[in-house]
């Protein structure tokens, strides 16, 4: 996706996009909310940066991460100002890897961030009518989760249609199977979530091991998904490393 390919309606959609994360941001930053803890701050974003740096390639050359756990306690928990120096520092660690064209990252970047940023008001909404116990915090966790995943992909459907052609059904983003492994992946950051209320920030290193099982189960998924001759190359690949 070059930028001399994109569609005066990309260019647009890419704008519109930056445009709501602004508002977003600002409109969450004059509503206020108490600062959260600098530790949890250095720790989810150290977890976060490492997990959004190696992302896995679909076959439409969209990115899957195992960082949804970390992005929903950020939204759970940072103010707007940290959650945006949070959303910025992971994508900047997978630019320093994947080294994507800048006006993609600007989109993947504040695309992240409006859809954390409606993934957060929807965790303290579901917390107000739960209340703080830890089940209650559970569910908002899972709310919050599964708000993020669908506002991310929608807007990331809507620039694969505008740029590249690609439907929201041959992109790929909504396969049931992709779709439960998000799921799977969100329920991390309800643990998370409580025992950060119950132990503090360091209980962000004891919930988050499940995650390293999740790049192989991903990498499965998505090379079943892929066309025949991608899946040969694949496994070329693996078996040379």
């Amino acid at each position: 996706m070059r930028k001399s390919d994109l569609s005066p309606l990309a260019r647009l959609y890419l704008v519109s996009v930056a445009g709501l994360a602004v508002i977003a941001a600002i409109v969450l930053w004059r509503a206020g909310q108490q600062s959260g803890s600098p530790l949890a701050l250095l720790l989810v974003v150290a977890a976060g940066a490492l997990s959004h740096a190696f992302p896995l390639e679909g076959r439409h050359h969209e990115a899957y991460h195992a960082t949804l756990p970390f992005v929903v306690v950020a939204a759970a928990l940072f103010t707007t100002p940290e959650l945006a120096i949070f959303i910025v520092l992971i994508h900047l660690a997978e630019q320093l890897r994947t080294h994507r064209r800048w006006y993609i990252q600007v989109f993947n970047t504040t695309g992240y961030f409006l859809a954390a940023a409606l993934a957060g008001v929807m965790y303290r909404v579901a917390i107000h009518q739960l209340g703080t116990p830890v089940i209650g915090q559970m569910e908002a966790a899972l709310t919050a989760g599964c708000t993020f995943v669908i506002v991310n992909r929608v807007l990331v459907a809507g620039v694969l249609w505008l740029a590249r052609g690609l439907s929201p059904a041959r992109s790929g983003l909504f396969r049931p199977e992709l779709l439960a492994v998000d799921l799977i992946i969100i329920w991390v950051s309800a643990p998370i979530l409580a025992l950060i209320a119950v132990a503090g920030p360091v209980a962000v290193l004891v919930t988050a091991g499940p995650l390293f099982l999740v790049r192989p189960a991903l990498a499965s998924l998505l090379e079943a998904g892929s066309p025949p001759r991608r899946r040969a190359l694949a496994r070329a690949r693996r078996q040379d490393a």
